[in-house]
């Protein structure tokens, strides 16, 4: 939502102020009669109204009222009048001089990982006159979720000096400064295990901790990660994951917060390190854990491979199934989980008895096996993919002579256009909504097959929302081209439809209704979505066809996917050792079951494969570019020659670990349930 905000800012504020000064004037009013300051949030709520959520409406306050030199805001989430803000300059005397500090790092252990980018900034009375980067050889591979996060990779650093070569200039450039980092501790630890593989002193120097600082100061502060609380003290972070970046943003946070410490009440360098000290949290001895009830022999037997785990109760019905990279580890963490850990799991671990695994090649093939095991069994304890059967069509009536748009539970071979299915209800209903309230389309049943369909018009036609061809006012060729256009919509492609929606929301924002832009940006925001999915849905039917080859659960194996209109149509299990003759059999019948799917072509997607359907072809989008992944033209339809030249290819990349699969797939709904293992950053 906060895009689609912005969004309307940037096409809104052409002159600052200026053109929303009646909003600014309004706001400046409110704080005056509040003493001087008031709560953002409250704030939001007398200039936009009671509108639902402030966050709808917060960054175009920010962007709008920030510009106003009248008043500015404070760390503590609080507009104030610029002159009662000059009080707090003091601050900055508390962290006089000061040096921020940010690595980057191939792990979270300092003592099994390595630094691979490390940035300082030194500070004096609130500004930056000093500064010391350099990338790190770690002398390992980085790996390729820390590339993803960070985007330093393997070759910028395979020049970079190794931690030794630049650990006298890092202690010459901190010397005895105060350091300053979120979560500094963190920081330090990485570079004093550097320092000592380089028999170097190690860092004693004294610290502030902005994450300390801001868990004390800015209560109700939720997961007080650098973006977050740079957002909450009126900063822009930009999310960048990079040393220089970060040591930055944190000097600017810390400089922030030091003020809204003397606000309260903190007058000294004491009082400041105090409040800044993270306190370690006092575990909670009489909270029961599931070792207690649950039995460690099932754990017996369990691998440290990809797959899925079964969870099964006394009467072996299927109660949760989970995928995971390594088995073994993510049920291991069950044992130490809480009992009733969270509402949605409460009694599941209590219930278990047994756990069953099934142990698979890749992360993605579990994600497809956890998808068909939640369908088949409809585990009660799973919250996401269990009512897969009641997701809904968006269906356009095209055979009817004046078409209109619905809902509809079920696909049917009746001449109509259905989009979907969706994984959300909500979001096909609020969007078949919309269409209906923007455009003139009959929303009544009426077959007009019969005279009786004719005559007595609805209250829609005198609300202008319905062109009325009950009573014969409407234009036929007029009429389906609203229909054209709202299929177009409805498919992805470019229409109209976007362009009446946003002219809506930016005349409300003119006018100042700012409930009524509410409720359009929130019906963008959910319809877009809707659209979006079917749009994967259907660049998958057209383009993904390939022929993927990966790891199988059995070393001595290979997995055959042959992905046709986004789809599996043929999984088989072959032996790594498969000589040229083995090729070549295994070309002809896979040209054999090619052919069949080319005929038979695309069908639309039932809800029992929806599911499934986003995983892989998300997971085909994001690594499509790898060798083991052959795309077939299927417009040609490849003979047994070009099938023994993709598995050549194919089969030449897929010996051992594929790089290509540590990236991140986006996470199966199921996991939203699943704890977070130990040793994991929450």
């Amino acid at each position: 939502m906060a895009e689609s905000s912005s969004a309307v800012t940037h096409g809104n504020q052409e002159s600052g102020t200026e053109r929303y000064g009646a909003l600014c004037d309004r706001a400046v009013e409110f704080i005056q009669s509040r003493r001087g300051a008031a709560p953002e949030d409250m704030l939001i709520s007398h200039v936009f109204g009671n509108t639902g959520s402030p966050a709808l409406w917060r960054s175009l306050l920010r962007s709008v009222l920030g510009a106003d030199p009248r008043v500015t805001f404070r760390a503590d989430g609080q507009w104030v009048i610029a002159s009662a803000a000059a009080e707090v300059e003091a601050g900055a005397l508390l962290l006089h001089s000061f040096v921020s500090i940010d690595v980057e790092t191939t792990g979270l252990k300092p003592t099994r990982q390595r630094v691979i980018e490390i940035a300082l900034v030194r500070y004096e009375a609130g500004r930056e006159i000093a500064r010391y980067e350099s990338l790190v050889h770690p002398e390992r591979a980085i790996p390729l979720f820390i590339t993803n996060l960070t985007t330093i990779t393997n070759e910028d650093v395979a020049d970079a000096p190794v931690f030794a070569k630049i650990a006298p200039d890092v202690l010459e450039f901190i010397g005895d400064s105060m350091l300053v980092g979120h979560n500094v501790g963190f920081d330090i630890s990485f570079v004093n295990a550097e320092l000592k593989r380089c028999n170097q002193p190690t860092l004693i120097n004294e610290r502030i901790d902005t994450l300390g600082m801001a868990v004390r100061l800015l209560r109700g502060l939720r997961k007080p990660n650098l973006q977050r609380v740079a957002d909450a003290v009126g900063l822009s972070p930009k999310k960048l994951h990079r040393a220089g970046a970060d040591a930055s943003l944190t000097a600017e946070v810390a400089l922030r917060l030091v003020e809204e410490a003397v606000r309260q009440a903190v007058t000294s360098l004491d009082q400041l390190k105090v409040a800044a000290k993270l306190e370690t949290p006092v575990p909670h001895e009489d909270v029961g854990r599931a070792r207690v009830t649950m039995d460690r022999s099932m754990l017996d037997g369990i691998p440290r491979k990809p797959g899925v785990y079964l969870m099964r109760d006394a009467l072996e019905q299927v109660i949760y199934v989970g995928k995971s990279k390594n088995l073994r580890e993510r049920v291991s963490s069950y044992f130490s989980q809480p009992i009733g850990y969270t509402r949605k799991m409460d009694g599941l671990l209590e219930a278990v008895r047994r756990i069953e695994t099934l142990v698979v090649g890749t992360d993605i093939e579990a994600m497809l096996l956890e998808s068909q095991l939640i369908h088949r069994y409809a585990p009660r304890y799973n919250t996401a993919m269990r009512s897969f059967e009641q997701y809904p069509y968006i269906k356009v009536d095209l055979a009817n002579p004046w078409p209109r748009i619905t809902v509809s539970k079920q696909y049917k071979d009746d001449g109509a256009r259905y989009f979907g299915p969706y994984q959300s209800s909500r979001g096909a209903r609020r969007t078949v909504d919309v269409l209906n309230k923007i455009l003139p389309l009959r929303t009544c049943t009426r077959s007009f097959k019969t005279a009786k369909s004719y005559g007595n018009p609805c209250i829609q036609l005198d609300l202008g929302r319905c062109a009325g061809p009950c009573t014969g006012q409407a234009d036929r060729d007029a009429y389906l081209a609203v229909v054209r256009d709202a299929v177009a919509f409805l498919d992805g492609r470019e229409s109209g439809i976007y362009e009446r929606l946003w002219a809506e929301l930016e005349k409300s924002a003119e006018r100042l209704d700012f409930e009524r832009a509410d409720r359009l940006r929130r019906d963008l925001h959910l319809v877009h979505g809707i659209v979006e999915s079917h749009k994967r849905l259907r660049i998958a039917t057209e383009h993904h066809h390939y022929l993927v080859v990966l790891p199988s659960g059995d070393a001595e194996c290979r997995e055959l996917l042959l992905v046709l209109h986004g789809r599996i149509w043929k999984q088989t299990r072959v032996r790594r050792d498969l000589d040229a003759n083995g090729i070549a059999e295994e070309a002809e019948r896979l040209a054999a079951s090619c052919a069949r799917g080319i005929a038979q072509g695309a069908s639309g997607t039932s809800v029992y494969a929806t599911d499934e359907s986003h995983i892989l072809n998300r997971w085909l989008s994001r690594n499509s570019d790898h060798p083991a992944i052959q795309p077939i033209e299927i417009e040609t339809v490849p003979g047994t020659d070009e099938w023994v030249r993709m598995l050549d290819v194919a089969l030449g990349f897929a010996d051992g670990d594929l790089v290509f699969l540590d990236r991140d797939p986006q996470p199966s709904p199921a996991d939203a349930d699943e704890p977070v293992e130990e040793g994991e950053p929450g």
